[in-house]
């Protein structure tokens, strides 16, 4: 299922995974980590649940290398391996990945899971309330109880994510394996969804700061953009239909 072009010890690293969800914002939001911490790819991931896909380099510092379905980089300065993936897991033989998933984390000792979200904007009912919400299991709240009281971050009342993908189901697995988990969701509508993955990247960076560099004030966060951001909304109409 892996293929790994480096050795690296993962335990205690942090696992951030995207779950293919409503306007991709997760997936968004995962390239702009990728590319402002220029992190490195130490792996591919096979599986009959990963539709094939292959493309041109997805990021500026990474331009020798094509684009698969699903990719692992990683920073070890922190501690942090992030799994891309850019397609939909295929339904019937999701279980099995999210399995053998949850298997190589508690196997190679990783500290915990951070899951990347998104859910349908009608489905956040509480009106003037912050467009993201949080669900975690007992072993992740454990040890993060404090920064998140301190963030006030309003978590889910229930366990259904609607549009959010494979996202609760793969914190059930962690939970099933005694592995801390945790998703971290924004609620938004279809569309140009970059602005969503900037905030969903930056409340990231809140929850694990310090993560992402700053700019001279060092408050704000410095986002690099990745070049396949370019093509979001496929290439400009040819000139000649006009």
């Amino acid at each position: 299922m892996f293929k790994f072009f480096k050795d690296i010890d993962f335990s205690g690293y942090t696992l951030l995974v995207p779950s293919v969800s409503v306007g991709n914002v997760a997936q968004l939001a995962t390239d702009l980590l990728i590319e402002t911490l220029k992190l490195e790819k130490i792996g591919l991931l096979w599986h009959p649940a990963l539709i094939p896909i292959v493309g041109p380099p997805a990021y500026d510092h990474d331009k020798d290398q094509t684009t698969t379905t699903a990719e692992l980089y990683v920073s070890e300065k922190h501690k942090l391996l992030v799994l891309q993936i850019r397609a939909p897991l295929v339904g019937a033989l999701q279980s099995e990945f999210l399995d053998k998933l949850t298997d190589f984390i508690r196997d190679r000792q990783l500290v915990e899971v951070i899951i990347l979200s998104s859910s349908f904007a009608h489905e956040n009912h509480q009106v003037g309330s912050r467009p993201y919400k949080y669900l975690a299991n007992e072993r992740f709240q454990s040890v993060y109880s404090e920064t998140l009281k301190e963030l006030q971050w309003t978590p889910l009342d229930g366990n259904v994510i609607h549009g959010g993908g494979f996202a609760g189901k793969l914190l059930s697995a962690c939970t099933g394996k005694e592995v801390a988990g945790f998703i971290l969701f924004m609620y938004v509508s279809e569309g140009d969804n970059t602005a969503d993955a900037v905030q969903l990247v930056s409340l990231v960076d809140h929850l694990k700061k310090p993560l992402l560099p700053r700019e001279e004030d060092g408050e704000k966060i410095k986002l690099a953009i990745p070049s396949s951001w370019k093509y979001l909304f496929g290439n400009a109409a040819p000139v000649n239909v006009y």
